[in-house]
């Protein structure tokens, strides 16, 4: 099997697992490959880059479940910080502004703060999308 990388007509990115390089471009053609974001059959392979392992790379390749775990966590606050980049910190009033906003009563824009369990969930409920976020993501500075 073979990674090969696919982008669908919205710019989603993902990866498949091919036998070679005929068979995913046969899928592509009778529409059998799907964007796992938008289920669109409208994709196209791209280029994709050879992954080599390096030698360094050789001798470890068994992690603990405590290595996998810190690794996991530290990609998961990666990605956190990167979605709060140009957010604004409303505080203890994240539900009322998320309302706000969701209504058009408050300018349109990414926002983060605090909110309880039971907001949160009306919020769902009430169809406005929120992201809870662990603990030690946010920074004073963000």
């Amino acid at each position: 099997m073979k990674v090969f990388n696919c982008v669908c007509e919205f710019g989603h990115q993902f990866e498949g697992w091919f036998d070679s390089v005929e068979s995913l471009d046969e899928q592509i053609a009778q529409g059998l490959v799907t964007c796992p974001y938008c289920e669109t059959t409208n994709v196209k392979r791209v280029p994709t880059a050879s992954y080599v392992l390096a030698s360094r790379d050789k001798e470890k390749t068994q992690y603990t479940e405590r290595e996998l775990e810190a690794e996991v966590r530290s990609r998961v606050y990666s990605a956190a910080r990167k979605l709060l980049q140009g957010s604004e910190n409303v505080g203890e009033r994240f539900a009322q502004e998320a309302r706000a906003v969701h209504q058009g009563k408050a300018p349109m824009r990414t926002i983060h703060g605090r909110c309880t369990l039971n907001e949160a969930e009306e919020l769902l409920d009430e169809g406005i999308n929120v992201l809870p976020l662990p603990d030690g993501v946010v920074h004073e500075n963000n």
